[in-house]
C-alpha cells in the first residue's frame, strides 16, 4: 500500500509540475503547526475579548506594534539569509547572525523605556509601565528566535513544528491563567506574554545549535541580510502604523475593534503562508513557480474567500460576542483578497530567494510603503476604521503588481539594443 502511495505522488509530481513527494512529506507537520498557531491565537483572543474591557486589549496592542516597529533594529532580514544559506548547506554564519540582532537588540532597552517614561509622566501609568517592562525584555525577544529560521533552512519542519507548538500551547495557558486573575492588569499580562517569550526563545536557541553541521560560511549572508533588513525599515513602519495612527487619534477602544477584525482575518492568510513556506528552500536552489501555477492557485484560494467571506458574521459574532460585531465588516474586507496574498508571497518569495535582485527589492520595498504612510491619516479621516482596513488588503495586489513592473522595465532596459552612432 505504501508503494502504491508513492507510485501515486510520482505520478502527480510529474503530471502537474508539483513535487508532491516533498509537499506530503513536510506539509502534514508545517500544517499541524499553523492549526495550532491559529487556534491557541484565538484562544488567547478570545479570552482578552471576553474577560478584558475594549481599553486593556486595545493598549495591549498598542504596545506589541510599538515594539514591532523599534524591532527593525535587530535585523530581521537576517532570518531570511539563515533560509538561504542554510538551505545550500551554509550553516557556520547562524550564530554570528544570532549575536548581531542580539546586540544591536540592545538599543530597544533605552528606546522603550523613554517611551514608557512619557506616558508615565502623562499620567498613563497602565501604558507607561507596560513599556517599562517590555524594555528590559526586548533583546530576548527576536535574535534567539532565529532557531525556526535555521530549522526551515535545513527542512526540519518536523522538530520546528514541534517546538512552536510546545511553545504556543504553555504561551495559551499562562496568558489565559494571568488574564483570568488579572484581567485589569496590563503591567501583569505583559510580563507573562514577555516571560514565556523569553524563556521558550533562549532554551530552543540553545537547543538549535546542536544541529549546526559545519562552519561553512556564505560570504554574502550578512551583507545581505544587512540589505533586507534596511529596506524593510519602510515596510515595517507601514506594517504597524494603522494601529499606531488609531491608537493615537481614535483611542485604544477602537484599536480592538480593528484589532480583532483584521487579524481574524490575518489567522487564514498567515496558515497558507507557512504551507507555503515549505516550498521556500527549493525556491532558493532553483526557479519552481510558473504562471500557470500563480493562475490556479488565484482561482483556488479566490474561490475559499469567498466562502469565508459570508461565513465571517458568525464566527466573529460566535467567537467574540457583540462587542465586537463593528469587527465584522473588517474582516470581510481584508478576506476577499487571500488570493492576491498567496500570489504576492509566492512571487515575492522568488525575488528574494532565487533572483536576490536588490534593485527590484528595494525599489518594491519603498514605493508601497510609503504609499500607506501618506494615506493612513487620510483614510483613517475621511472613512475611518474601514478605510485603513481596505488598505490593508489592497497592500497585496499593489506589492505584485509593483514588482512585476519593476521586474519587466529592468528586462526592457536590458533586451533593448544600443542605438548605433551615426556615421
Amino acid at each position: 500500500m505504501i508503494k502504491a502511495y508513492n507510485r501515486i505522488l510520482i505520478w502527480l509530481s510529474k503530471s502537474t509540475g508539483f513535487d508532491f513527494s516533498y509537499f506530503a512529506l513536510n506539509g502534514l507537520w508545517v500544517g499541524l503547526r499553523q492549526l495550532i498557531s491559529i487556534i491557541t491565537g484565538l484562544v488567547v483572543s478570545i479570552t482578552f475579548a471576553r474577560l478584558t474591557s475594549q481599553e486593556l486589549y486595545g493598549n495591549y496592542q498598542y504596545i506589541i506594534s510599538i515594539m514591532s516597529i523599534i524591532a527593525i533594529i535587530t535585523l530581521p532580514g537576517l532570518n531570511t539569509s539563515i533560509i538561504q544559506a542554510t538551505a545550500r548547506g551554509f550553516d557556520g554564519g547562524y550564530k554570528k547572525s544570532v549575536r548581531k540582532s542580539f546586540l544591536w537588540s540592545l538599543v530597544g532597552i533605552p528606546a522603550l523605556f523613554i517611551i514608557g517614561a512619557y506616558y508615565y509622566i502623562n499620567n498613563n501609568t497602565g501604558l507607561g509601565s507596560g513599556f517599562m517592562v517590555s524594555s528590559i525584555f526586548f533583546p530576548f525577544l527576536y535574535a534567539p528566535k532565529m532557531w525556526d529560521s535555521l530549522f526551515q533552512g535545513k527542512s526540519y519542519f518536523k522538530l520546528s513544528t514541534i517546538y512552536a507548538s510546545i511553545q504556543s500551547l504553555v504561551h495559551t495557558l499562562a496568558m489565559i491563567t494571568v488574564i483570568y486573575l488579572f484581567s485589569d492588569s496590563l503591567i501583569a499580562i505583559v510580563l507573562v506574554f514577555f516571560f514565556i517569550s523569553l524563556l521558550f526563545n533562549a532554551v530552543f536557541y540553545l537547543k538549535s545549535v546542536k544541529y549546526i553541521n559545519n562552519q561553512r560560511e556564505d560570504s554574502q549572508a550578512i551583507s545581505y541580510g544587512y540589505f533586507l533588513t534596511k529596506i524593510r525599515i519602510l515596510a515595517t513602519i507601514a506594517a504597524e502604523i494603522d494601529k499606531v495612527v488609531i491608537g493615537i487619534f481614535l483611542g485604544p477602544a477602537s484599536l480592538a475593534i480593528y484589532a480583532i477584525g483584521v487579524t481574524l482575518a490575518y489567522k487564514f492568510f498567515e496558515f497558507t503562508k507557512n504551507l507555503l513556506v515549505i516550498a521556500s528552500p527549493k525556491i532558493a536552489r532553483t526557479n519552481t513557480v510558473s504562471n500557470k501555477k500563480y493562475l490556479q492557485l488565484f482561482f483556488f484560494f479566490l474561490f475559499v474567500a469567498m466562502i469565508l467571506f459570508f461565513i465571517l458574521p458568525t464566527i466573529v459574532t460566535v467567537l467574540y460576542s457583540d462587542k465586537y460585531k463593528e469587527s465584522i465588516l473588517l474582516s470581510q474586507l481584508v478576506i476577499l483578497f487571500l488570493p492576491f496574498y498567496v500570489l504576492n508571497t509566492l512571487y515575492k518569495t522568488h525575488f528574494m530567494l532565487f533572483l536576490r535582485n536588490r534593485k527590484i527589492l528595494f525599489l518594491e520595498a519603498i514605493i508601497y510603503p510609503v504609499l500607506k504612510i501618506l494615506l493612513t491619516v487620510p483614510l483613517l479621516v475621511f472613512f475611518k476604521i474601514e478605510g485603513l482596513a481596505l488598505l490593508y488588503g489592497l497592500q497585496y495586489p499593489l506589492n505584485m503588481l509593483i514588482l512585476y513592473v519593476i521586474n519587466y522595465s529592468e528586462k526592457r532596459k536590458v533586451k533593448k539594443p544600443p542605438v548605433m552612432e551615426k556615421q
